[in-house]
Parts: structure tokens; sequence; C-alpha cells
């Protein structure tokens, strides 16, 4: 058995893992990174794309394998919102006029040769899914050939959030020959989520009693869902005092649909509920225009690149009066929010001082170094590789393993033979 690694290697975004025996060529993700677009991963046929979850940096460039016809693998909720950030993917690049020659039939070819099953077997392969935790849908996938398996865990989460469970790493494949294991958090160790989600409430109180705006920037795909639930049910239960709060993203309000239409797939408390992701005390607003101050706002994009978030801290963050609340603890370098930490924001054609109040409170999907360390521990693989993270976060991680297994950190296109 033959592993590429494709992307994804010493970096976080653009995740794809090849997979060759002398009967298959399987790529583990078809990830795009956001400030590079679609690009051509394989020159060669391939006969299976597995796609762990929906976020574009495990699926955006499907749109160019819609023409090479392989089958296509993962969850039907993956399939859903992948099929939608896809046919928003387009959307985003006719607005910006990028040259981009694909189109909504593209995405209807690749709805076209997606399959739903947990279990599948190609010529001397077998793979199958298993649940990951992190986003709705979301599926580790391990790979059996030659004798030889292999899991790769594509983004997981070992604890529970307010919405989703965690992965028990007792329910998956033991006696593994190769982990390949995402390392984006490998060098950090969390509070407790209950800590964190407490920290969030007290954080949004304090900035209300300031009476100024508040802005949390969050991704359509999952957190958005969380956060806007999360604040939504603190208002009905006068955990948070009443207060103008919107949510601005069209992509994430038809997204919404999908949650409800699966609630069966999230926490007991959430799946008791009838319609548990549409809101009454947090409104959708399509432009900011409309929002009354002071406001809770919760918009995309999630690091403050572009859409409402990138207007709205341009537009709030010179007020002292003002609350940024970042929460996710990964940030791009040279993002908007990065310069909002650092205490100034750069346009193109201006800088804007930033005078609000910036916290961060890490309410990730993703497992911690700890989460990381006793995944590695119960699985007990022979080799493990460590994919999606720094080569910082990689190395911290490797020091933690590297008494319970091998540990290899790849760089970009290296090849490896189990």
């Amino acid at each position: 058995m033959k592993i590429t690694f494709k992307g994804g290697a010493r970096e976080v975004g653009g995740s794809c893992t090849l997979v060759e025996t002398e009967d298959a060529r399987v790529a583990l993700d078809y990830g795009i990174k956001i400030d590079e677009g679609v690009t051509e991963n394989m020159q060669h046929h391939l006969d299976a794309v597995v796609i762990t979850h929906a976020h574009l940096d495990h699926s955006g460039n499907l749109l160019t394998v819609a023409s090479k016809k392989p089958i296509i693998i993962g969850s039907m909720a993956t399939h859903d919102i992948s099929m939608k950030l896809l046919r928003d993917l387009i959307k985003i690049n006719r607005l910006k006029k990028k040259r981009f020659h694909y189109t909504k039939h593209d995405v209807s070819k690749v709805s076209d040769l997606w399959v739903t099953r947990n279990h599948i077997g190609i010529p001397g392969m077998e793979i199958s899914l298993h649940a990951a935790g992190h986003v709705l849908g979301a599926r580790m996938v391990k790979v059996k050939a030659q004798g030889k398996s292999v899991l790769y865990t594509g983004d997981f989460c070992t604890h529970n959030t307010e919405i989703l469970d965690g992965v028990d790493p007792k329910t998956l494949p033991k006696e593994l020959d190769a982990l390949i294991m995402e390392s984006t958090y490998g060098g950090t160790i969390r509070p407790k989520r209950q800590k964190l989600e407490e920290s969030l409430t007290s954080k949004i109180l304090e900035a209300m009693e300031k009476k100024g705006n508040i802005l949390i920037p969050a991704f359509a795909f999952h957190r958005l869902q969380e956060i806007t639930r999360k604040i939504d049910v603190a208002i009905k239960n006068k955990s948070l005092p009443r207060y103008n709060a919107y949510y601005i993203s069209g992509l994430a309000h038809g997204i919404n649909n999908y949650y409800n239409n699966n609630k069966s797939l999230f926490n007991k408390k959430v799946s008791d509920e009838i319609n548990p992701f549409r809101f009454t005390k947090v409104k959708r607003l399509k432009r900011t225009e409309h929002i009354k101050e002071p406001a809770i706002v919760v918009c995309t994009s999630g690091f403050g690149h572009a859409g409402a978030s990138r207007a709205l801290l341009n537009q709030w963050a010179s007020n002292e009066e003002n609350t940024v609340i970042i929460i996710t603890g990964f940030l791009p370098p040279n993002s908007p929010l990065v310069m909002a930490k650092e205490g100034k924001i750069i346009n193109k054609d201006e800088s804007i001082q930033v005078n609000a109040t910036i916290e961060q409170i890490s309410l990730s999907g993703h497992a911690d170094q700890k989460e990381l360390t006793e995944f590695v521990k119960i699985l007990k693989p022979k080799q493990t590789f460590l994919v999606h993270g720094s080569l910082e976060q990689a190395q911290a991680l490797s020091k933690k393993i590297k008494r319970y297994t091998e540990v290899q950190i790849p760089h970009k296109n290296e090849i490896i033979e189990i």
C-alpha cells in the first residue's frame, strides 16, 4: 500500500491523502486552501474519493473530479452540505469576477457520483466510515487492502459540545498498521468545554453591560448554528438579557434546514426538540444596514476575511465600547482577526486603529493535545502520521505520543509505503 500526502502536510488546508495499491487509487479528502481556491490535485485516474466532512478545506476540490467520474463516498449530511458549499464557492468566485469555469452543472455531476454507504468495496480494497464528532456528518475512514489497515481521522473531536456528542475512541477499529491523524491543536491543551462555554457567556455579559456592539465571526457550517443556538437559548432562559441579536449569512440560513432535518444526529437534548435550529430570539438579517444598535451579531466569514464579519469589523473596531469575540483557536496568519488582536487592521485603502475589546475563546470542534494523545494510546497503531497542523503543533504532539507509536510528520507530496 502506497500513501502520498498531497495536501494538509505541515499545514492546515487543502487536505488530501492518496492511497494506492496495484488495484485501486483512492483519495481521502479533496480539499482546497481557502486563499488559493480550486486546484488540480491529481493528474491521474481516481477510483474513489472519500470525504470526511463538508468543510471546503476537505471537500472544495471535488469540482475538479466531476468529469473524471470516480465514486465519491461520504455521509448523507456531508453530501447535502457539501453541495450547498460548492454552489456557494461558485457564486463567490463569480461575484469576485475571478476566472472560474465551474458551474452548478458540475455540482450536479458531483452529486450524481456520491454514494452514502458506511461500508463499500472496490477492487482489492475495503472502505468503512466511522463517527468522528467535529461537525454534522463527519466521519473517519478505515481503508483495508493488501492485508494492511489504515485509519484516516479527518478532523475529529472526542469531547461533547452543546449540540454534538464526541467520538468514543474505544468504538473505533484497533490493530492498525497506520493512523493518519490531524494535529491542529497538537501542542495545545484547552480548558474543559463547560469552562469555555461559561467564559463565552461571561464575556458576552460584560460586553452587553457596556451597551456596545458585539461581533462574533463564525463559519457558515456548524459554528454559526452552534453559537447562534447558544445565544438564542441563553436569551430565552434569561441567562443573557434581552438584546438586539442577529445572525447574517444566507448560506448558514439554508444550512439550518439541514440541521433541523437531521436533528437525530445530535445529542439527546437537541434531538428531543421539534425545530432546534429555528431561532426566535436571534433574528436573521440579510444586510448589515438593518442592524439596530447596540447589537450582538453572529456572521460569516469565520476568519473575518470577507462578508458581514469583515464589514462590521472595519465599522466597529475603532470604538472602545464594542467587543469582538473570536471563537476559534486557529487563525490563518495575516487574517483580519489576527490584525485586530494586534491592534491595527490594514485594508487596501486605510488602516484602522483597534480600540474595541478583542476576546478569543477556543470553542473548537477539534481534539486538543490531551485528547489526541489519549486517542493514540487507546488505538495503539504501529505507525502514526501527523497531518492537518502546523509543524510546531505536530512536533509538540509527536513528543507526547512517541511512547505509544512510531511517529512521522510527512512533507507535502511525500510518499511512504506500508
